[in-house]
Protein backbone atom coordinates (compact mmCIF):
# COMPACT_ATOMS: atom_id res chain seq x y z
CA UNK A 1 0.00 0.00 0.00
CA UNK A 2 1.06 3.68 -0.91
CA UNK A 3 1.74 5.92 1.92
CA UNK A 4 0.04 8.41 -0.45
CA UNK A 5 -4.31 8.98 0.05
CA UNK A 6 -5.73 8.62 -3.46
CA UNK A 7 -4.97 7.50 -6.84
CA UNK A 8 -5.97 9.59 -9.94
CA UNK A 9 -6.58 6.83 -12.66
CA UNK A 10 -6.84 8.30 -16.36
CA UNK A 11 -6.59 6.06 -19.17
CA UNK A 12 -4.63 7.95 -22.67
CA UNK A 13 -5.18 6.96 -26.23
CA UNK A 14 -3.82 9.49 -28.65
CA UNK A 15 -5.31 12.35 -26.73
CA UNK A 16 -1.50 14.33 -27.10
CA UNK A 17 -3.71 17.55 -27.74
CA UNK A 18 -5.42 18.03 -24.17
CA UNK A 19 -2.81 16.39 -21.76
CA UNK A 20 -1.10 19.66 -20.86
CA UNK A 21 -4.41 20.65 -19.84
CA UNK A 22 -5.13 17.62 -18.02
CA UNK A 23 -1.69 17.62 -16.59
CA UNK A 24 -1.87 21.42 -15.42
CA UNK A 25 -5.57 20.78 -13.45
CA UNK A 26 -3.49 18.18 -11.22
CA UNK A 27 -0.72 20.37 -10.75
CA UNK A 28 -2.89 22.69 -9.25
CA UNK A 29 -4.86 20.35 -7.33
CA UNK A 30 -5.17 21.96 -3.50
CA UNK A 31 -5.32 18.46 -2.21
CA UNK A 32 -1.95 17.31 -3.36
CA UNK A 33 -1.16 13.61 -1.62
CA UNK A 34 -2.09 11.65 -4.04
CA UNK A 35 -0.41 9.50 -7.51
CA UNK A 36 -1.46 9.79 -11.01
CA UNK A 37 -2.07 6.20 -12.89
CA UNK A 38 -1.56 6.36 -16.28
CA UNK A 39 -2.11 3.94 -18.51
CA UNK A 40 -1.03 4.05 -21.79
CA UNK A 41 -2.68 1.56 -24.28
CA UNK A 42 -0.65 1.97 -26.93
CA UNK A 43 -1.33 5.29 -28.22
CA UNK A 44 -0.05 6.08 -31.82
CA UNK A 45 0.45 9.68 -31.12
CA UNK A 46 3.10 11.69 -28.40
CA UNK A 47 0.69 10.78 -25.26
CA UNK A 48 3.22 8.53 -24.08
CA UNK A 49 5.65 10.71 -24.41
CA UNK A 50 3.85 14.03 -22.98
CA UNK A 51 3.50 11.67 -19.66
CA UNK A 52 6.64 10.53 -19.28
CA UNK A 53 8.06 14.01 -19.48
CA UNK A 54 5.61 14.72 -16.95
CA UNK A 55 6.78 11.74 -14.80
CA UNK A 56 10.19 12.33 -15.10
CA UNK A 57 9.49 16.08 -12.67
CA UNK A 58 7.21 14.87 -10.43
CA UNK A 59 7.61 11.41 -8.77
CA UNK A 60 3.68 11.66 -7.74
CA UNK A 61 2.70 10.78 -11.38
CA UNK A 62 3.25 6.53 -12.57
CA UNK A 63 2.95 5.58 -16.14
CA UNK A 64 2.49 2.10 -17.42
CA UNK A 65 2.24 1.55 -21.50
CA UNK A 66 0.81 -1.23 -22.82
CA UNK A 67 0.34 -2.54 -26.61
CA UNK A 68 -3.39 -1.33 -27.34
CA UNK A 69 -5.61 -3.53 -25.58
CA UNK A 70 -8.92 -1.28 -25.48
CA UNK A 71 -10.48 0.29 -22.79
CA UNK A 72 -11.75 -2.55 -20.53
CA UNK A 73 -8.55 -4.08 -20.57
CA UNK A 74 -6.52 -1.17 -19.63
CA UNK A 75 -8.87 -0.29 -16.64
CA UNK A 76 -8.70 -3.69 -15.06
CA UNK A 77 -4.79 -2.84 -15.44
CA UNK A 78 -5.27 0.32 -13.56
CA UNK A 79 -7.09 -1.42 -10.82
CA UNK A 80 -4.57 -3.93 -10.57
CA UNK A 81 -2.09 -1.33 -9.89
CA UNK A 82 -3.73 0.54 -7.13
CA UNK A 83 -1.65 0.92 -4.10
CA UNK A 84 -3.60 3.90 -2.39
CA UNK A 85 -6.82 3.58 0.34
CA UNK A 86 -9.06 5.77 -2.92
CA UNK A 87 -9.21 6.64 -6.35
CA UNK A 88 -10.63 8.70 -8.49
CA UNK A 89 -11.05 7.86 -12.38
CA UNK A 90 -10.53 11.06 -14.71
CA UNK A 91 -10.74 11.28 -18.45
CA UNK A 92 -7.82 13.01 -19.78
CA UNK A 93 -9.08 14.65 -22.50
CA UNK A 94 -11.72 16.62 -19.87
CA UNK A 95 -10.57 19.26 -16.62
CA UNK A 96 -11.27 19.49 -13.33
CA UNK A 97 -11.46 22.57 -10.75
CA UNK A 98 -8.33 23.35 -8.37
CA UNK A 99 -10.85 21.51 -5.42
CA UNK A 100 -11.82 19.09 -7.31
CA UNK A 101 -9.62 16.40 -5.22
CA UNK A 102 -10.12 17.95 -1.96
CA UNK A 103 -13.45 18.30 -1.90
CA UNK A 104 -14.06 14.05 -2.58
CA UNK A 105 -11.40 13.52 0.18
CA UNK A 106 -13.03 15.77 2.70
CA UNK A 107 -16.49 14.54 2.56
CA UNK A 108 -14.78 11.05 2.78
CA UNK A 109 -12.97 12.40 5.61
CA UNK A 110 -16.52 13.41 7.19
CA UNK A 111 -18.76 10.40 6.44
CA UNK A 112 -16.37 7.33 5.55
CA UNK A 113 -18.38 6.18 2.84
CA UNK A 114 -17.46 3.16 0.44
CA UNK A 115 -18.61 5.69 -2.67
CA UNK A 116 -18.86 9.40 -2.65
CA UNK A 117 -20.43 11.28 -5.44
CA UNK A 118 -20.10 15.22 -6.80
CA UNK A 119 -21.22 16.82 -9.85
CA UNK A 120 -20.74 17.08 -13.53
CA UNK A 121 -20.61 20.10 -15.94
CA UNK A 122 -21.45 19.29 -19.18
CA UNK A 123 -19.68 21.85 -21.71
CA UNK A 124 -18.42 22.12 -25.74
CA UNK A 125 -15.29 22.41 -27.31
CA UNK A 126 -15.37 26.11 -26.68
CA UNK A 127 -16.14 26.44 -22.80
CA UNK A 128 -19.61 27.00 -23.29
CA UNK A 129 -21.90 25.57 -20.62
CA UNK A 130 -24.20 22.81 -21.73
CA UNK A 131 -26.08 20.77 -19.39
CA UNK A 132 -25.36 20.10 -15.46
CA UNK A 133 -26.95 17.36 -12.93
CA UNK A 134 -29.57 19.00 -11.10
CA UNK A 135 -28.30 19.78 -7.74
CA UNK A 136 -28.24 17.51 -4.77
CA UNK A 137 -28.23 18.61 -1.03
CA UNK A 138 -25.04 17.03 0.60
CA UNK A 139 -25.83 13.74 2.34
CA UNK A 140 -24.89 10.50 3.53
CA UNK A 141 -26.89 7.26 3.23
CA UNK A 142 -26.25 3.81 4.41
CA UNK A 143 -27.43 1.00 2.40
CA UNK A 144 -30.74 0.73 3.85
CA UNK A 145 -30.92 3.98 2.89
CA UNK A 146 -29.67 4.42 -0.91
CA UNK A 147 -31.28 1.63 -2.31
CA UNK A 148 -34.50 3.92 -2.61
CA UNK A 149 -32.54 6.72 -3.93
CA UNK A 150 -30.45 4.37 -6.44
CA UNK A 151 -32.82 3.94 -9.14
CA UNK A 152 -33.04 8.18 -9.01
CA UNK A 153 -29.28 8.25 -9.23
CA UNK A 154 -29.76 5.53 -12.22
CA UNK A 155 -32.34 7.42 -14.58
CA UNK A 156 -29.73 10.72 -13.66
CA UNK A 157 -27.26 8.85 -15.68
CA UNK A 158 -25.03 8.90 -12.60
CA UNK A 159 -23.83 5.20 -13.34
CA UNK A 160 -23.06 5.89 -16.31
CA UNK A 161 -19.41 7.59 -15.49
CA UNK A 162 -16.51 6.83 -13.46
CA UNK A 163 -15.52 10.54 -12.85
CA UNK A 164 -16.88 12.97 -10.52
CA UNK A 165 -16.63 9.81 -7.62
CA UNK A 166 -14.23 8.67 -5.34
CA UNK A 167 -14.09 5.07 -4.69
CA UNK A 168 -12.84 2.62 -1.52
CA UNK A 169 -9.51 0.69 -3.84
CA UNK A 170 -11.01 -2.63 -1.90
CA UNK A 171 -14.41 -1.93 -3.41
CA UNK A 172 -13.26 -1.74 -7.16
CA UNK A 173 -10.90 -4.00 -6.88
CA UNK A 174 -13.40 -6.31 -6.92
CA UNK A 175 -14.43 -5.15 -10.65
CA UNK A 176 -12.59 -6.85 -13.68
CA UNK A 177 -14.59 -6.30 -16.87
CA UNK A 178 -14.38 -8.80 -19.80
CA UNK A 179 -11.30 -7.71 -22.68
CA UNK A 180 -13.83 -7.36 -25.68
CA UNK A 181 -16.55 -5.18 -23.58
CA UNK A 182 -15.92 -1.62 -25.66
CA UNK A 183 -19.17 0.57 -24.93
CA UNK A 184 -20.48 0.75 -21.06
CA UNK A 185 -17.43 -0.30 -19.38
CA UNK A 186 -17.75 2.78 -16.79
CA UNK A 187 -22.06 1.43 -16.05
CA UNK A 188 -20.17 -2.19 -15.49
CA UNK A 189 -17.59 -1.04 -13.56
CA UNK A 190 -20.15 1.17 -11.10
CA UNK A 191 -22.46 -1.78 -11.13
CA UNK A 192 -19.63 -4.26 -9.44
CA UNK A 193 -18.88 -1.78 -7.16
CA UNK A 194 -22.18 -0.75 -5.86
CA UNK A 195 -23.12 -5.07 -5.50
CA UNK A 196 -20.46 -4.15 -2.29
CA UNK A 197 -21.24 -0.86 -1.44
CA UNK A 198 -22.32 -0.92 1.84
CA UNK A 199 -22.84 3.43 2.05
CA UNK A 200 -22.90 6.46 -0.18
CA UNK A 201 -22.05 10.24 0.41
CA UNK A 202 -23.23 12.71 -2.01
CA UNK A 203 -21.69 16.38 -2.10
CA UNK A 204 -23.00 19.26 -3.72
CA UNK A 205 -19.87 20.78 -5.91
CA UNK A 206 -19.56 21.46 -9.03
CA UNK A 207 -15.58 20.48 -10.13
CA UNK A 208 -15.93 18.31 -12.94
CA UNK A 209 -16.03 19.44 -16.64
CA UNK A 210 -17.11 17.16 -19.20
CA UNK A 211 -16.15 17.89 -23.04
CA UNK A 212 -19.11 17.44 -25.95
CA UNK A 213 -16.26 16.80 -28.43
CA UNK A 214 -17.55 16.11 -31.79
CA UNK A 215 -15.63 13.10 -32.11
CA UNK A 216 -17.05 11.88 -29.02
CA UNK A 217 -20.70 12.29 -30.81
CA UNK A 218 -20.40 10.92 -33.88
CA UNK A 219 -20.97 7.55 -34.00
CA UNK A 220 -21.71 4.45 -36.81
CA UNK A 221 -25.33 3.77 -37.50
CA UNK A 222 -25.60 0.28 -37.01
CA UNK A 223 -28.89 0.12 -35.45
CA UNK A 224 -28.79 -3.63 -34.32
CA UNK A 225 -25.28 -4.06 -33.33
CA UNK A 226 -26.00 -0.58 -31.02
CA UNK A 227 -29.05 -2.12 -29.36
CA UNK A 228 -27.64 -5.45 -28.77
CA UNK A 229 -24.41 -3.57 -27.28
CA UNK A 230 -26.72 -1.15 -24.74
CA UNK A 231 -28.56 -4.34 -23.91
CA UNK A 232 -25.52 -6.34 -23.05
CA UNK A 233 -24.73 -3.70 -20.32
CA UNK A 234 -28.32 -2.74 -19.16
CA UNK A 235 -28.82 -6.77 -18.42
CA UNK A 236 -25.20 -6.52 -16.58
CA UNK A 237 -26.31 -3.76 -15.06
CA UNK A 238 -29.61 -5.82 -13.86
CA UNK A 239 -28.18 -8.55 -12.69
CA UNK A 240 -25.43 -7.03 -10.68
CA UNK A 241 -28.27 -5.04 -9.05
CA UNK A 242 -30.06 -7.95 -8.45
CA UNK A 243 -26.83 -9.60 -6.88
CA UNK A 244 -26.81 -6.84 -4.79
CA UNK A 245 -30.51 -6.91 -3.60
CA UNK A 246 -31.54 -3.80 -5.19
CA UNK A 247 -33.75 -5.22 -7.91
CA UNK A 248 -37.39 -4.44 -6.74
CA UNK A 249 -40.34 -3.00 -8.82
CA UNK A 250 -39.23 0.24 -9.39
CA UNK A 251 -35.37 -0.64 -9.78
CA UNK A 252 -36.53 -3.17 -12.91
CA UNK A 253 -38.68 -0.08 -14.35
CA UNK A 254 -35.73 1.77 -14.47
CA UNK A 255 -33.65 -1.12 -15.85
CA UNK A 256 -36.24 -1.80 -18.26
CA UNK A 257 -36.60 1.76 -19.47
CA UNK A 258 -33.07 1.59 -19.82
CA UNK A 259 -33.46 -1.41 -22.15
CA UNK A 260 -35.97 0.28 -24.19
CA UNK A 261 -34.80 3.56 -24.75
CA UNK A 262 -31.86 1.97 -25.93
CA UNK A 263 -33.78 0.47 -28.68
CA UNK A 264 -35.55 4.20 -30.06
CA UNK A 265 -32.10 5.52 -30.19
CA UNK A 266 -31.29 2.39 -32.10
CA UNK A 267 -34.25 3.29 -34.36
CA UNK A 268 -33.02 7.00 -34.83
CA UNK A 269 -29.23 5.59 -35.36
CA UNK A 270 -31.04 3.88 -38.15
CA UNK A 271 -33.04 6.46 -39.21
CA UNK A 272 -30.43 9.13 -39.71
CA UNK A 273 -28.29 6.34 -41.60
CA UNK A 274 -27.51 6.12 -45.42
CA UNK A 275 -29.19 2.89 -45.86
CA UNK A 276 -32.22 2.39 -48.09
CA UNK A 277 -35.68 2.65 -46.76
CA UNK A 278 -36.31 -1.31 -46.87
CA UNK A 279 -33.11 -1.84 -44.94
CA UNK A 280 -34.27 0.90 -42.35
CA UNK A 281 -37.44 -1.61 -41.94
CA UNK A 282 -35.73 -4.06 -41.51
CA UNK A 283 -33.39 -3.31 -38.93
CA UNK A 284 -35.98 -1.48 -36.89
CA UNK A 285 -38.42 -4.53 -36.86
CA UNK A 286 -35.36 -6.74 -36.09
CA UNK A 287 -34.92 -4.56 -32.77
CA UNK A 288 -38.66 -4.21 -31.66
CA UNK A 289 -39.68 -7.42 -32.61
CA UNK A 290 -36.83 -9.09 -30.79
CA UNK A 291 -36.67 -10.97 -27.58
CA UNK A 292 -34.69 -8.55 -26.00
CA UNK A 293 -37.20 -6.28 -26.43
CA UNK A 294 -40.12 -7.65 -25.78
CA UNK A 295 -39.60 -8.66 -22.63
CA UNK A 296 -38.96 -5.34 -21.04
CA UNK A 297 -42.14 -4.07 -22.82
CA UNK A 298 -44.43 -6.85 -21.90
CA UNK A 299 -43.31 -6.33 -18.43
CA UNK A 300 -43.59 -2.35 -18.08
CA UNK A 301 -47.05 -3.12 -20.08
CA UNK A 302 -48.51 -5.49 -17.48
CA UNK A 303 -47.01 -3.13 -14.11
CA UNK A 304 -48.65 -0.08 -15.92
CA UNK A 305 -45.38 1.65 -16.13
CA UNK A 306 -45.39 2.37 -20.01
CA UNK A 307 -46.75 5.95 -19.26
CA UNK A 308 -43.99 6.65 -16.72
CA UNK A 309 -41.28 7.27 -18.69
CA UNK A 310 -40.00 10.37 -20.45
CA UNK A 311 -40.25 8.77 -23.79
CA UNK A 312 -42.67 6.80 -25.44
CA UNK A 313 -41.30 3.23 -25.99
CA UNK A 314 -42.09 1.76 -29.03
CA UNK A 315 -44.76 -0.78 -29.21
CA UNK A 316 -44.44 -4.30 -31.31
CA UNK A 317 -44.25 -4.37 -34.62
CA UNK A 318 -44.29 -0.41 -35.01
CA UNK A 319 -41.05 -0.34 -36.00
CA UNK A 320 -41.61 0.52 -39.49
CA UNK A 321 -44.03 3.44 -38.64
CA UNK A 322 -41.47 4.71 -36.11
CA UNK A 323 -38.60 5.11 -38.90
CA UNK A 324 -41.16 6.83 -41.57
CA UNK A 325 -41.68 9.29 -38.25
CA UNK A 326 -38.38 9.96 -37.37
CA UNK A 327 -37.79 10.20 -41.19
CA UNK A 328 -40.22 12.57 -41.49
CA UNK A 329 -38.26 14.83 -39.28
CA UNK A 330 -34.77 14.21 -40.42
CA UNK A 331 -36.16 15.54 -44.28
CA UNK A 332 -37.05 19.21 -42.21
CA UNK A 333 -33.48 18.92 -41.78
CA UNK A 334 -32.89 20.04 -45.44
CA UNK A 335 -35.25 23.11 -44.86
CA UNK A 336 -34.13 24.09 -41.27
CA UNK A 337 -30.20 25.13 -41.32
CA UNK A 338 -30.45 24.92 -36.82
CA UNK A 339 -30.87 21.13 -38.01
CA UNK A 340 -28.21 20.36 -40.15
CA UNK A 341 -25.90 22.25 -38.02
CA UNK A 342 -27.29 20.11 -35.37
CA UNK A 343 -26.47 16.94 -36.88
CA UNK A 344 -23.16 18.08 -38.30
CA UNK A 345 -22.05 18.62 -34.56
CA UNK A 346 -23.79 15.79 -32.68
CA UNK A 347 -25.50 12.88 -34.40
CA UNK A 348 -27.53 12.18 -31.40
CA UNK A 349 -28.60 15.57 -31.09
CA UNK A 350 -31.01 15.46 -33.17
CA UNK A 351 -33.10 12.50 -31.59
CA UNK A 352 -33.27 15.08 -28.64
CA UNK A 353 -35.32 17.27 -31.06
CA UNK A 354 -37.48 14.51 -32.32
CA UNK A 355 -38.28 14.00 -28.22
CA UNK A 356 -38.70 17.67 -28.15
CA UNK A 357 -41.52 17.66 -31.07
CA UNK A 358 -42.90 14.45 -30.14
CA UNK A 359 -43.53 16.41 -26.48
CA UNK A 360 -45.33 19.20 -28.67
CA UNK A 361 -47.74 16.57 -30.52
CA UNK A 362 -48.66 15.15 -27.07
CA UNK A 363 -46.87 11.64 -27.35
CA UNK A 364 -44.13 11.67 -25.12
CA UNK A 365 -42.90 13.22 -21.74
CA UNK A 366 -41.24 16.20 -21.00
CA UNK A 367 -37.99 15.05 -19.60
Amino acid sequence: MSERKVTVIVTVYNIEQYLERFFDCLRQQTFTDYEALIIDDGSADNSAKICRAHAEKDDRIRVISVEHVGISAARNLAIENLRTEFATSLDGDDYFDKDYLKHLMEAQERYGADLTLSNVVYVYEDGREKDRFSPRKEAFYTKEVFSGLLPRLIEEGRLNFLYAKLYKSSLLKKARLEPDVRQGSDTMINAMVLRYTESIAVIEDYDYYYVQYQSRSVTSYQGADYFKRLYRINTFLMNELDAGGYLDDEMLRVTDGRILMSASASLYRIAASDAPLPEKYRRAEEIIDSEEYLIPYRRQEEYGNLGSFTFTPVAPGKGKEQIDQICGLIKEEKKNKRLKKLRDMCPDALFNVWHSAKVKLGIARKK
